[in-house]
């Protein structure tokens, strides 16, 4: 055992036995807590997702979703008399009226199924049962961490995941490559997908990874991660659904500007102990990428998508589930070195990822654990081909020869996951795990022009990460809660050599009533660059230069929380990220290519503030602010950078200073009607401290859903940027300047059968 290795592994026991050692014996803990298992009326098995509500004079003051084996849990309720409900779309609610008692208090709920359900849709007749239904958006206000669901969602068809994560998280900035900056990173962040990983930079292209339909529930872990986490400074949680309910299909299609089309085919069922889920899509348009000048050219694009899942209930408490999932994309780049009209730059790629899942629940001391083990795979190609008559334009640093670019890579990564959830008492609960991810694949870069080749690199991609962590949640007093945590991470690349380090976690959060929190945070940071990501070709004509290295450095947040009522929550933070190094992407102007950086110092400071309003009623909505500065700082190495970037201080590329996002949304009787706008005061413009104009965009939709027997008929219309605002998204720096997207309009008509 290496030493790092062994320090990990003695601060994780010595953390653990000083917690448990300080347990304070639960006759002198004056909260109780709440746990128990949803099930179906019917048959007894586990309903994945369903929604407790704990209620005092009719009023929602706290709640929780059970997880995939219906487990659930609630800590520091002040004792008194409470209503306890359970509910989830498709199954009517039930509830029981109660005084807790201090300590463990567990209440079981056996749902029996509704009579007419149509997806995240329970067709109502009176006005209790819209109120009941509408209880779930009150609950999505009470969680610690942003929470979407497809059931509340009304973007264009055109939307992908960077559209909810945009509207989701405070402080999220739209990127120039389809993604989003969070808290003024470089996109260091990472999906898990039912509880695997799948890194949002598996792959070079602008696809996002799954489609919205196939998602149940996300959640957004910002900033303040336990030691479960790695690889990543943010955490997107996503949950694909488990159907509960017998079939159901539908099948959908759109039309829009810029000769944008798509269709969906999806169907769902559940049938004693197995159930079943699956999803494909098309969509093409001719803008598929943000480019370089105002009006479209060169820019067509398909996307083609498909999920299956298949989940098997072996017990009330195992499950084992397999989710699968392929995509194939094929895009125009805009840009043409002639200027003229030439054959295309096109690139192309595939991603799909297979997970096969198990977990077992268990009753243990004052609450309910879970042995969580997953195998998965994820596999990604990528290629770019430069059109025939471009004419070369690409100049390696130190050389004054001008070169095309080509790549083509492939990638294969075969891992294993497993976490443990112990209870050990109503003050206590320890968390651990391992995981191990083998990488092989190759990367064929490479340069030319009319006279023969220049540099190029055949390299193989090997390597493996490895990752501990042991957690502990210690709340000795109803108002204190302590949250520490250490990880250990260690990666290994041919060619490159072993990184590791050692990471410690803590946060400290004061709960001095149901209403508020007021937490302090400090973490470790370590997020290695992809084995899959890796180049070796990005020095001075083409030549080893310094390998990228992987992100360390301190993150710090304190953050507070109040539920003003049933109806408005708000939560305001800040943070401050010191790296040494940082991580970025370097672009090749003129190409899709692109490849990770180091930057010697980063500075990320910001403040973010977030508003809900889930009232009872059609009416609902959101506000999120944010004031953030990323700012770089010493040398730059690494990229395909052709000329010196700055070595004094500057605003990274992705520094946007303020932000904000409003949502309204009415609906009610099937009818619907959303307004969003988005606020962004400017990314950089062309040089080290320099920002493009703000831009301030409106996006509208509004749609009915008609009941005709067993079949429902939803025609849907979705304007985005309402203003038709001409905007410059970024100049020219790190990367090429991108626009954003002009107004587009889209008509979709979804069939469903109940």
């Amino acid at each position: 055992m290496s030493k790092s290795a062994f320090v990990a592994t003695a601060m994780a026991v010595l953390l653990v036995n000083s917690l448990a050692n300080a347990q304070v014996p639960p006759a002198n803990y004056t909260r109780a807590v709440i746990t128990g298992k949803i099930t179906e009326k019917k048959d007894g098995h586990p309903i994945a997702y369903a929604e407790v509500a704990v209620m005092h004079n009719d009023k929602v003051v706290t709640g929780t979703v059970a997880d995939e084996l219906g487990n659930y849990e609630i800590k520091n309720i002040p004792i008194g008399r409470y209503t306890i409900v359970a509910y989830v779309v498709g199954f009517r609610r039930t509830l029981v009226d109660t005084s807790l008692v201090s300590g463990d208090n567990r209440f079981d709920f056996a749902l029996a199924a509704s009579d007419i359900t149509f997806n995240e849709v329970t067709v109502t007749a009176n006005e209790q049962s819209r109120t009941e239904n509408k209880a779930a958006g009150q609950l999505r206000t009470l969680t610690s961490a942003p929470v979407f669901q497809t059931s509340t969602f009304h973007g264009a068809p055109t939307s992908m995941p960077a559209t909810i994560i945009q509207q989701s998280v405070p402080g999220a900035v739209q990127a120039s490559t389809g993604s989003v900056h969070i808290q003024g990173q470089h996109a260091e962040y990472s999906y898990m997908v039912d509880g695997l990983p799948v890194p949002e930079t598996q792959s070079e292209g602008m696809r996002e990874l799954f489609d919205p339909r196939v998602v149940d529930r996300i959640s957004f872990l910002v900033g303040h991660l336990p030691a479960e986490y790695s690889d990543a400074l943010s955490i997107i949680d996503v949950k694909t659904k488990i159907p509960a309910t017998p079939f159901s299909a539908d099948a959908s299609g759109y039309y829009g500007s810029f000769n944008s089309s798509g269709q969906n085919l999806s169907f769902l069922g559940h049938s004693g102990n197995f159930s079943y889920f699956f999803a494909g899509s098309r969509k093409t348009t001719d803008r598929r990428i943000d480019t370089p000048i105002p009006n479209i050219f060169h820019d067509h694009g398909t996307d083609l998508f498909g999920l299956g899942k298949v989940q098997y209930i072996l017990s009330s408490n195992d499950i084992i589930a397999l989710d699968v999932d392929q995509s194939n994309s094929r895009s125009q780049v805009p840009y043409d070195s002639t200027g003229g009209i030439a054959l295309n730059d096109n690139q192309q790629e595939t991603d799909g990822f297979q997970n096969l899942i198990y977990r077992h629940g268990f009753e243990g001391n004052g609450g309910t654990g879970e042995f969580f083990f997953g195998l998965t795979h994820r596999n990604g190609t990528f290629q770019y081909i430069p059109g025939a008559t471009d004419v070369p334009s690409f100049y390696f640093s130190g050389n004054t020869t001008p070169y095309n670019i080509r790549e083509d890579r492939s990638f294969n990564v075969y891992g294993a996951r497993t976490n443990i959830n112990l209870p050990l008492g109503d003050v206590l609960s320890a968390n651990a795990g391992l995981s191990y991810y083998l990488t092989n694949g190759t990367e064929h870069f490479s340069s030319y022009n009319s006279t023969g080749t220049g540099p190029q690199s055949l390299e193989p991609l090997r390597g493996y990460d490895l990752g501990a962590h042991i957690q502990a949640d210690y709340q000795p007093l109803p108002v204190f809660q302590i949250n520490a945590g250490v990880r250990y991470d260690r990666q290994y690349a041919e060619g490159i050599g072993t990184v590791s380090q050692v990471s410690p976690k803590v946060k400290l959060t004061y709960l001095p009533d149901f209403s508020s929190s007021v937490y302090l945070y400090y973490g470790r940071l370590f997020v290695p660059v992809f084995i899959e990501q890796m180049r070796q070709i990005t020095g001075a004509a083409g030549g080893v230069s310094q390998i990228t290295q992987p992100l360390r450095g301190n993150y710090f947040e304190v953050g507070l929380s109040h539920v003003f009522s049933t109806s408005w929550s708000a939560k305001i933070e800040g943070y401050y990220t010191q790296e040494n190094p940082g991580l970025d992407n370097n672009t090749i102007p003129g190409t899709a290519i692109s490849t990770a950086v180091n930057i010697q110092h980063i500075f990320v400071r910001g403040v973010e503030l977030g508003l809900n309003y889930h009232p009872v009623g059609p009416f609902s909505g959101f506000f999120n602010l944010a004031v953030s500065h990323a700012q770089g700082d010493g040398r730059t190495t690494g990229g395909f950078l052709p000329a010196t970037p700055p070595t004094t201080a500057f605003d990274l590329d992705h520094d946007q200073r303020l932000t904000y996002s409003i949502g309204l949304n009415y609906d009610r009787s099937g009818y619907y009607l959303n307004l969003t706008s988005y606020y962004g005061s400017g990314l950089t413009n062309g040089q080290a401290n320099g920002h493009v104009a703000p831009h301030i965009i409106f996006n509208g939709s509004i749609g009915k859903t008609f009941y005709i027997g067993r079949y429902t008929l939803s025609p849907e219309f979705f304007v985005n940027n309402i203003l038709n605002d001409q905007y410059l998204l970024k100049g020219a720096f790190f990367s090429g300047a991108i626009w954003g997207e002009p107004r587009s309009l889209t008509l979709k008509v979804a069939v469903g059968i109940l």
